[in-house]
């Protein structure tokens, strides 16, 4: 039985109810004016994103929650974990950029080469699922034709669509995504998961969900730290995945390394550099909120730093 829905009751409130509200709930405020300038910045709703993990009943998020944190918990230490995992967003942003045009880049040379006489091989129902084909226009194509060089192609070339090397650079990582899985051929997706080392297209199909969540993440602001992925990661070449495990930013993160080092060595280098330093600084500022880091996200310093 479906449980019964009751009223919104709750109203906004101002940010000296919100330092209250705060206050009641053990969190140490020792600066209002300072508390007040956090709370304009990023707002008391996602503030609560970041206290979160304080709390003593955490990880609950539904009936039991008391919002009560740990006695000592100060207001700086979120506030802190939140610029960490706004710093983290921003790092990892431009290396799943690289991957993601990486992956584009491969799909597009393997297959188009492989159907070398048929540029639209992405809506060939000898190649893709009629699925795929039927919801192309709407899902995706709509939108892409909006784009300046695929409206010049129109203008110049007969045909309902681009080709592939034009197409798909309009196509976001989820149109990649649902292209990959609506192949016919597995050894077409092989084309793609073996430039990567992995071999099982179903793990390599995984590692797109995984990398777009975190992208989507990324993009939209979401706490990344505590991130649950909606699918769950198959155990691979990027490590053996088990459980709730499979779930999680930890594991996501591990998949964002493994396909980086297949693209680049130098790029893995600069992005751990990156991360250690955004990490470095958070400790400083929290040292409290280490091993929750290090838990949910697997992110541990070198070891001349401990």
């Amino acid at each position: 039985m479906a449980k019964r829905k009751i009223p919104y009751t709750k109203r906004a409130t101002t940010y000296d109810e919100q330092i209250a509200n705060l206050r009641r709930h053990g969190v140490v405020i020792s600066d209002e004016a300072k508390a007040k300038e956090c709370l304009a910045d990023m707002g008391y709703y996602r503030l609560g994103f970041y206290l979160h993990p304080f709390e003593i009943t955490y990880p609950c998020v539904t009936s039991g929650r008391s919002h009560n944190v740990y006695p000592g918990t100060r207001i700086e230490d979120a506030v802190a974990l939140y610029y960490f995992d706004l710093d983290l967003r921003n790092i990892l942003n431009r290396y799943l950029s690289r991957i993601e045009v990486a992956i584009r880049n491969i799909f597009i040379y393997e297959l188009s080469n492989k159907y070398i006489d048929n540029p639209t091989w992405f809506v060939d129902p000898n190649v893709v699922t009629a699925d795929f084909i039927s919801d192309f226009p709407t899902a995706a194509y709509n939108s892409i034709k909006k784009n300046e060089v695929i409206k010049r192609h129109h203008h110049k070339y007969i045909g309902q669509y681009a080709p592939a090397w034009k197409t798909m650079e309009y196509m976001t990582l989820g149109n990649i995504e649902i292209l990959y899985d609506s192949l016919i051929l597995d050894k077409d997706k092989k084309l793609v998961s073996n430039r990567f080392g992995e071999p099982a297209t179903a793990t390599f199909k995984s590692y797109l969900s995984a990398v777009r969540e975190v992208r989507n993440a990324c993009a939209h602001g979401k706490a990344l730290f505590d991130l649950n992925l909606s699918f769950g990661i198959r155990s691979g070449k990027a490590g053996a995945f088990q459980g709730i495990h499979r779930h999680t930013f930890r594991e996501a993160l591990i998949v964002v390394n493994y396909l980086l080092s297949r693209i680049s060595v130098n790029r893995i280098t600069d992005m751990w550099n990156e991360i250690y330093d955004a990490a470095r600084e958070l400790y400083v500022k929290a040292p409290s909120v280490r091993s929750l880091i290090e838990q949910k996200t697997g992110i541990r310093l070198p070891s001349e730093d401990i």
